[in-house]
């Protein structure tokens, strides 16, 4: 599984909204009933869960940068492969108990906290 992940981190196949099993298996050259087996016992997990989690960690990734801080929530969910804000908001929440509007709220509070800390120690 560690060659999946690569594949599928290296080339971000998981921001492609209908990514699938038969995609992967094209890149590694193997079939989609090993991608199944191989999830189920190295991962304990299904393939949504397995493409989910690549999803929410891009969506951690991208949402402090600047250019996404004003996006709507289901713009972002769109950039980082998911199908709605809905599913971004359940996979977050099993993945790390958070949704992504606390995320963001928390995020940016944290933003402008170190921005006055900034901006005090310039004083």
């Amino acid at each position: 599984m560690e060659r999946a992940d690569e594949v599928v981190r290296e080339k971000q196949l998981f921001l492609k909204q209908d990514f699938s099993k038969r995609d992967l298996a094209i890149e590694l050259g193997t079939n989609r009933t090993y991608i199944t087996e191989a999830l189920s016992i190295c991962r304990h997990c299904r393939w949504r869960e397995y493409v989910a989690s690549f999803r929410v960690k891009h969506f951690l990734r991208i949402a402090p940068l600047a250019e996404n801080r004003r996006l709507r929530l289901e713009e972002m969910a769109m950039k980082c492969g998911f199908g709605s804000a809905k599913t971004l908001n359940r996979y977050l929440r099993l993945e790390y108990g958070i949704t992504a509007s606390v995320y963001r709220k928390n995020l940016s509070t944290s933003l402008r906290a170190e921005g006055s800390a900034n901006t005090a120690t310039l004083s």
